[in-house]
């Protein structure tokens, strides 16, 4: 069960972990993916520029230098808390969210592998996959 599983697991993960998609992402905003990443969390909702490293999981200083390119391409900005002036919160402008979505919308498409599937081998799938989760 064991090697089957480890297989399983593995082809799930380069199902997923889609470098081509992280390609066609860079290509299409002409941003890194880091950059992205850090995009689409601060679109949903404004944070602390602590969260976001944490989010992230990166320096503070490295989620800073990322926050001031993507200040400079106009697609975030920084405003200080409402409750406390001391915090610094990060938020994306009109632009700047419009590219998340932009990302979200290639990263959410099914890989063709998946597309091409039967229906019912699709519906097999999902019915295990439900049990997995």
């Amino acid at each position: 069960g064991m090697d089957v599983a480890g297989e399983v697991w593995s082809m799930m993960a380069n199902l997923v972990i889609n470098n081509e998609r992280k390609r066609e992402v860079r290509e299409e905003t002409g941003l890194s993916f880091a950059k992205t990443r850090a995009l689409r969390r601060i679109a949903g909702d404004p944070m602390s520029m602590g969260e976001l490293a944490s989010l992230l999981a990166m320096d503070p200083p490295n989620v800073t230098t990322l926050v001031d390119d993507l200040q400079r391409a106009g697609l975030a900005q920084r405003q200080p808390h409402r409750a406390d002036r001391r915090i610094m919160l990060v938020m994306t402008t009109a632009a700047g969210a419009k590219l998340a979505q932009r990302v979200e919308d290639i990263l959410d498409r099914p890989p063709e592998e998946l597309l091409s599937l039967p229906i019912g081998d699709l519906e097999e799938l999902r019915r295990i996959l439900s049990r997995v989760r």
